[in-house]
């Protein structure tokens, strides 16, 4: 996500990243160039045009046991919402199906990654990209060592995201 956080970056549009903050205020940023912050919360109240919405660890926030919560409802409504207006909304989780079906099945696409060597104790080499688009052809490509260098300048790849404590 943070590479197409970037190329929206570089077209002029505001990224959006929700970054967390800690008890003492003090903001742990997930990308490394300009961007605003927001909070799940306040995706339904904000007015948001032609812009990219970063979720890191969607599923902290878009969990499917938490269907019956209006919070919910109330994101599955922006996400539906957001095409219109021409946000770019990304979301990141480990497991799809694990995300609130209202939000899941309406999604245009997926990117699936897959670190080489898998074992994330050792440096990583590679990672493959799998893009799957709702209508059209599955698009796959790898970035090697050598371009990892530069990718992860743009991102805090060690960066936490957490719910807010309710």
């Amino acid at each position: 996500m943070a590479l197409f956080a970037w190329e929206a970056y570089n077209k002029g549009k505001t990224v959006y990243c929700n970054c967390r903050e800690t008890v003492d205020g003090r903001v742990v940023h997930i990308l490394n160039f300009p961007h605003e912050h927001y909070q799940f919360e306040e995706l339904r109240q904000m007015e948001l045009y032609n812009c990219y919405l970063m979720a890191d660890e969607a599923l902290e926030f878009l969990d499917a046991f938490d269907a019956p919560k209006k919070a919910m409802r109330e994101i599955s409504y922006f996400t539906g919402q957001a095409k219109k207006r021409g946000v770019d909304l990304h979301l990141d989780t480990i497991r799809i199906k694990n995300i609130y079906n209202r939000v899941r099945l309406n999604v245009d696409g997926w990117i699936e990654t897959f670190r080489y060597p898998r074992n994330i104790l050792l440096p990583v080499q590679a990672i493959r990209f799998e893009v799957t688009p709702r209508y059209g052809r599955v698009r796959k490509f790898t970035i090697a060592q050598p371009m990892l260098g530069r990718l992860l300048r743009i991102y805090n790849h060690l960066a936490q995201v957490t719910p807010p404590v309710t």
